[in-house]
């Protein structure tokens, strides 16, 4: 399994977290809880966290193709979240 992870700072990350879990669970299913969304897009998952004002995405796909459309669809909603609509993600892998 493929992983990357992004974090951002955002003064309502918990806010950002909830909305763009419930954006999403229109399309795709999501399990939320307080912390933390868990999006099932088809080609893989993406957890969406908050931890006081950082906004965390750890991504994971089977291959690199379907990992570079989960962080594409995480990218493009970005500008999406007024405070933080400039921010460009940087995606990390992880082992």
């Amino acid at each position: 399994m493929l992983q990357t992870i992004s974090s951002v700072t955002a003064e309502k990350a918990e806010k950002y977290q909830d909305m763009l879990g419930k954006h999403f669970a229109r399309k795709v299913s999501v399990e939320t809880n307080t912390h933390q969304s868990v999006v099932y897009f088809p080609m893989g998952t993406c957890r969406i966290s908050s931890e006081g004002s950082k906004l965390h995405f750890q991504c994971e796909a089977e291959t690199a193709d379907a990992l570079a459309a989960i962080q594409s669809i995480i990218d493009r909603h970005i500008p999406l979240l007024k405070a933080i609509r400039d921010t460009q993600l940087v995606w990390t892998e992880t082992p």
